[in-house]
């Protein structure tokens, strides 16, 4: 993807912040001074990781992840290991890549060239020993897409199976049997095996389904309950969310703001928080009322990705901007309803990531 017009100029901004900006990733030998707890975002038009404090929103460090240097290759997704060791990011263009870093100093581990045409969000197993990358080709809407399996310990590809049409997120619920692939232009669910990547369970987003390459409702994002017997779907060109059980029984469907992108459900799974990347809004659906209890301006354009703290009492939104404007990172206060702080992060914000570290 390239950027032309008046994104050069918001990339321009942004460079030259860039080159007066001494926060950098830690060398080997360097103390980490972000113990405590960080956000990640994903800034796709500069082609870099950035850390964030989440308790004021300013940058603590840049990691690049550029590999054409006249290309933009788009950091899309980033996720964190279940023992907080790791963190991993996607790149989805030009030959798109899964990369491994360690928590302290963000040392970089190793990558691995994914065998697709696109590279979307990262579901991990609760062992943290397999990711599944979708392959988030929007190019041949009526092929159904792959999924890559990547071995987290060595980076080697186990697997690349056939799923369905555009599978953007993979989630792997908390027993870590099974995996939900949200299909967005296929209008499906798909179950797959863990372990055996045997297809266990497809079924529809809802009886307004589109046929195979022309998508009615457009599930992007998907997350389990913490007890693994719902599983909640962000109907993009629906503008609601929708929960199933595992069989594909709807069990309720909630309108929230246009455009729904990224999910997340607090720890209790009390609460689903909605990044609406239509209208600029973050929604607080109530699961067990099944309604949405707030719907939060967040005053910044394309609200994308969406990571809780571990108490769940904050929400931290990637907001993508515009050609005109850069990118931004939203905290906000889920019990007060309120923005706690908003600054400006990248290009193209899309991931988010919140990882609580341990000194060493």
């Amino acid at each position: 993807m390239r950027t032309t017009g008046a994104a050069v100029v918001v990339l321009a901004a942004l460079v030259a912040g860039c080159a007066n900006d001494t926060a950098q990733p830690n060398g080997p030998d360097d103390p980490d001074p972000a113990a405590g707890e960080r956000l990640y975002v994903t800034s796709g038009f500069t082609d870099e990781v950035l850390r964030i404090d989440p308790s004021d929103g300013s940058v603590v460090g840049r990691i690049p992840t550029e590999r054409r240097r006249d290309e933009v290759d788009e950091p899309h997704a980033v996720a964190i290991s279940p023992d907080g060791r790791y963190w991993y990011v996607t790149v989805a263009h030009g030959a798109p890549t899964l990369w491994k870093y360690e928590m302290e100093g963000d040392r970089l581990v190793g990558r691995v060239t994914l065998p697709t045409a696109g590279a979307a969000r990262i579901g991990i197993t609760p062992d943290g020993t397999r990711a599944f990358v979708p392959d988030y080709d929007r190019s041949q809407p009526g092929v159904p897409g792959r999924v890559a399996v990547v071995d987290l310990a060595d980076l080697s590809v186990v697997a690349t199976p056939v799923v369905c049409g555009g599978p953007h997120h993979a989630e792997v619920n908390p027993a870590g049997d099974l995996v939900a692939v949200a299909c967005s232009l296929s209008d499906e669910i798909v179950l797959l095996d863990a372990r055996t990547l045997e297809e266990r369970g497809r079924f529809a987003a809802g009886p307004e389904a589109g046929p195979a390459g022309q998508p009615a409702l457009k599930p992007l994002n998907l997350g389990w309950s913490p007890n693994g017997e719902m599983i909640w779907v962000g109907l993009h060109l629906a503008g609601t969310v929708r929960a199933f059980r595992p069989d594909g029984e709807i069990i309720g469907t909630v309108p929230v703001g246009n455009r729904p992108a990224q999910i997340a459900l607090t720890p209790d799974g009390g609460t689903l928080v909605v990044a609406n990347r239509g209208d600029a809004s973050m929604s607080l659906v109530d699961t067990s009322l099944l309604i949405e209890t707030a719907r939060i301006p967040l005053g910044a354009e394309h609200p994308h990705g969406v990571a809780l703290d571990a108490a769940g009492q904050r929400a931290f939104v990637s907001c993508e901007g515009t050609p005109q404007t850069v990118g931004r990172a939203v905290a906000v206060d889920l019990e007060a309803e309120s923005i706690l702080w908003s600054a400006e992060a990248g290009a193209y914000t899309l991931g988010a990531a919140y990882a609580s570290v341990s000194p060493n």
